[in-house]
């Protein structure tokens, strides 16, 4: 049942100051990008201003924050889970920039260049294999592959776009002797 407005403008910028550092320490954990931390704090914020009436001054407010940032990145995750179509946003790019596929093209040109692609990545050793694998296929990202690999996630970024640039040039060489 909402209440009668709990605190004023300046009472509420009093929480936020006291909040922000960990509501964003809380979102960074959840598994948000680095740099998109500070935009879903500040989503948080304007949805608990707008939701201040909702909150009983006798609970936790950063616990309330915190459940509000959960659900903003729980329903995010449902968003990009819906847009999960293709296999690899990165990938694909590199696909349809350096292969112009028009609707004239036969199927079989298409064959053709998966079937590279897929040799190419057979090419690879296997913890480089695993790597794409587990990038791509189950989309995880830098800071999970880092545990997984027990490698940084610079460094994690830094073999994927090794390995990304070899299997484009392997994909084009095979291209060129067609």
């Amino acid at each position: 049942m909402p209440q009668a407005d709990p605190f004023s403008l300046n009472e509420f910028c009093d929480l936020v100051r006291e909040h922000q550092s960990g509501l964003r320490a809380f979102i960074r954990a959840l598994g948000v990008e680095t740099d998109w931390v500070d935009d879903f704090a500040q989503e948080v914020f304007v949805i608990a201003y707008r939701r201040r009436e909702h909150f009983d001054n006798d609970k936790d407010f950063g616990k309330w924050l915190r459940g509000i940032a959960r659900n903003l990145v729980m329903n995010e995750r449902r968003k990009e889970a819906r847009h999960a179509r293709i296999i690899s946003g990165p990938f694909t790019d590199m696909l349809l920039e350096n292969q112009r596929v028009t609707e004239t093209e036969e199927p079989a040109d298409l064959r053709r260049l998966v079937q590279a692609m897929n040799d190419c990545i057979a090419q690879l050793p296997e913890r480089s294999r695993a790597l794409l694998r587990k990038r791509y296929e189950t989309a995880n990202n830098a800071s999970t592959l880092s545990g997984l690999f027990k490698m940084r996630p610079d460094a994690i970024r830094q073999n994927l776009m090794r390995i990304r640039a070899w299997v484009k040039q392997c994909v084009e060489n095979k291209q060129a002797w067609r």
